[in-house]
């Protein structure tokens, strides 16, 4: 007969989340892909809902924030631009900045709003902030377009390295899901999370080279942008969109290895927290 003693329920809860049950996770959410694809349209939908000027606000945000940032620091603090007008080579910063700051903030709060589904019906809880940020895709591409009027209107035509930026893009996304993940479920037990992620994107804004080039960063400070992978990235950005150059190999194997580690552990802490959110609500 069969002597042993189960396992205490307090020791079975604590090793529910296992390496195997992980990836279990991510096929479950790969089989969900349409209610993935669902949440995001109805979260697009929502999102300038009830507004005047609609979908409009994806060009005038990226294009106000341009104009008064370009006369502040190209006409009043003159910073230099690497011989490249200063609006294109802020814009090439900016809209992928605001993608991020964006999709990380809209993100943070996608659980905590959706409480009511959260306790109503099981699905893959992740979706809720993986759909925020891919609602963000839509503002990017709208950004884009602004960039690529202002290519045209100063005469600076991209060359064959822009083949690049869909490379970078996608990398990008992958960190800011990385980041989204534990922010969303952090913030369901901590709803101060959504104000110090606030301040946070505002420090991290400045910290990041949207509105300057590094060339201009004394030495003794470059350890800060050394490890900030926005700064990478923005980086990244203007060698293949402005300089005509490919991103070093180095750089942008760091920018990957950066990028999945995030989201891997992201995943996992929002798999980990998952197990309490209805208790939080």
């Amino acid at each position: 007969m069969d002597q042993s003693i189960p396992a205490p329920k307090q020791h079975r809860i604590a090793t529910t989340l296992r390496i195997p049950d992980y990836i279990l996770s991510i096929g479950e959410l790969a089989q969900r892909h349409e209610l993935l694809w669902h949440m995001t349209v109805r979260h697009l939908r929502g999102q300038y809902k009830q507004s005047i000027l609609g979908f409009a606000w994806a060009f005038v945000n990226p294009l106000s924030l341009m104009l008064i940032l370009s006369f502040v620091f190209s006409t009043i603090l003159r910073v230099p631009s690497q011989g490249i007008p200063f609006p294109l080579f802020l814009t090439v910063g900016l809209i992928p900045w605001l993608f991020f700051s964006s999709a990380v903030s809209s993100a943070t709060d996608s659980v905590a709003g959706s409480a009511s589904l959260v306790t109503k019906v099981y699905f893959p809880r992740e979706i809720l902030p993986i759909a925020a940020v891919l609602t963000k895709v839509v503002d990017l591409l709208c950004g884009l377009v602004i960039l690529v009027a202002l290519m045209v209107y100063f005469g600076h035509l991209p060359t064959d390295t822009i083949i690049w930026l869909p490379v970078l893009l996608s990398i990008h996304l992958v960190f800011t899901l990385g980041v989204s993940l534990p922010l969303a479920a952090l913030n369901l037990y901590l709803h101060d999370v959504r104000f110090l992620v606030g301040v946070a994107l505002t420090l991290w804004f400045y910290l990041t080279p949207v509105m300057y080039p590094l060339s201009i960063v004394p030495d003794k400070y470059q350890f800060a942008y050394d490890i900030n992978p926005n700064a990478l990235f923005i980086d990244a950005y203007r060698r293949v969109v402005l300089l005509d150059s490919v991103p070093s190999l180095d750089r942008l194997l760091l920018g990957l290895g950066i990028s999945l580690v995030t989201l891997f552990i992201g995943y996992y802490l929002f798999k980990k927290m998952e197990r309490g959110f209805a208790d939080s609500i």
